[in-house]
């Protein structure tokens, strides 16, 4: 789209081979990949079908988790960062990968995405599931990048935020809040670097990013999701 952002509606497990052989190199890789949790479940005659755990056929079965993180760390600089969202049930495995000899990564810290009006469901029987998680890592021997507020004696690594609603809410099932990206950008990048999100979704990764004067390259799969991305950050173009 121009110098500042650039998306692609392209296959991330293909398309990384492209960008390795144009030799690519980004600050920062940020996302938000399928999780691989959706089942079924009786909410589907709900208004709204998020409320249940069944987010479309692109998050069941048969998505690789972790194959793309060591072909993707190969794209960051020697001071770059990877931050990666997960469900619980991955958190190991996905740090497992990161630190292995071939990726090349630190991991730092577990971030927690804490949504202040989360969806109630079984509330007799369960716990609320307010809560999503994000692996934080670095290459190995970096200068990363932590931006602490001057005005703030420490950080926690916890953020908390309303789940997408309203006029920001696209129409992606896992769309995530532009408040919560843009805290992570600001924190994990600094101006003028450039942002990688292989899983765009909606684009809400990207907007963050340049709203925030980064620049942007975004892959996505889906058309729907592309085109309501493309639409979300052409103002940027």
């Amino acid at each position: 789209m121009s110098d500042l952002v650039n998306i692609h509606n392209k296959n991330a497990y293909e398309y990384i081979k492209e960008l390795q052989n144009e030799k690519v190199i980004v600050n920062h890789i940020i996302t938000d990949p399928p999780y691989n949790i959706s089942r079924d479940n009786n909410f589907s005659t709900m208004r709204n079908p998020r409320a249940g755990v069944d987010f479309g056929m692109w998050d069941r079965g048969g998505f690789d988790l972790y194959s793309w993180i060591p072909e993707y760390a190969k794209l960051l600089d020697s001071n770059g960062s990877f931050i990666i969202f997960c469900s619980y049930r991955y958190i190991s495995h996905i740090i497992d990968v990161l630190e292995k000899p071939e990726t090349d990564m630190v991991v730092k810290d577990v971030l927690v995405w804490q949504k202040s009006n989360p969806m109630p469901r079984n509330i007799n029987r369960r716990y609320v599931q307010d809560m999503e998680f994000a692996v934080w890592a670095v290459k190995k021997k970096a200068k990363w990048v932590f931006n602490k507020p001057d005005d703030k004696p420490y950080l926690r690594a916890f953020f908390t935020t309303s789940v997408v609603s309203g006029k920001e809410k696209l129409g992606h099932p896992t769309q995530k809040s532009l408040m919560l990206m843009e805290d992570i950008i600001k924190i994990h990048t600094n101006p003028g670097d450039l942002v990688l999100d292989p899983f765009m979704g909606s684009g809400s990764t990207g907007e963050a990013a340049l709203k925030n004067g980064r620049k942007f390259l975004g892959i996505e799969y889906e058309r729907k999701y592309f085109d309501m991305a493309r639409k979300r950050l052409e103002c940027f173009g």
